[in-house]
């Protein structure tokens, strides 16, 4: 039975959700580093708690949320770096990664691409039940249920 694996990224933490064929909810993972030191401090602590895990990830099918421009170019740059570092960790053990945009995962999953993160919550619990300690979670089941349906 083939898995799918969503994976939500920040500065501070790497999110993960895993559903099976039938969208049921499988796992949640989460990987997370010291939030009270500069991104510069805390990025190889991430990187390195992530890559302890990443071959037991292999047998997923990967998919990353694409990181969004913003006005504020740091956030922009820090969160293109978490997404490149997943990426390449996630290479490193042959997983082909699907990137999507944040407007076409909540347009596949939610009808609506402009979805707000109280919607998305909404839609998570309403389909796997209240199982989400965080909003990155229930992002990270929604890009995993993006690429099994555009599958």
């Amino acid at each position: 039975m083939t898995h799918y694996i969503g994976f939500d990224t920040s500065s501070f933490a790497i999110h993960a959700a895993v559903i099976d064929e039938k969208e049921r909810l499988v796992a949640l993972h989460k990987w997370d580093c010291n939030r009270k030191v500069s991104f510069e401090e805390r990025f190889p602590e991430l990187i390195n708690n992530f890559y302890k895990d990443v071959d037991t990830l292999k047998e997923y099918e990967a998919s990353l949320e694409n990181a969004i421009p913003v006005r504020n170019s740091r956030a922009y740059t820090i969160t293109a770096r978490v997404v490149g570092a997943v990426w390449a960790l996630l290479a490193t053990v042959d997983m082909q990664t699907e990137f999507v945009h944040q407007a076409t995962w909540k347009k596949i999953c939610l009808g609506n691409g402009q979805a707000k993160k109280e919607d998305i919550m909404a839609f998570a619990i309403e389909k796997w039940g209240d199982k989400f300690p965080e909003q990155d979670y229930a992002d990270a089941v929604c890009i995993a249920l993006w690429n099994k349906r555009r599958s």
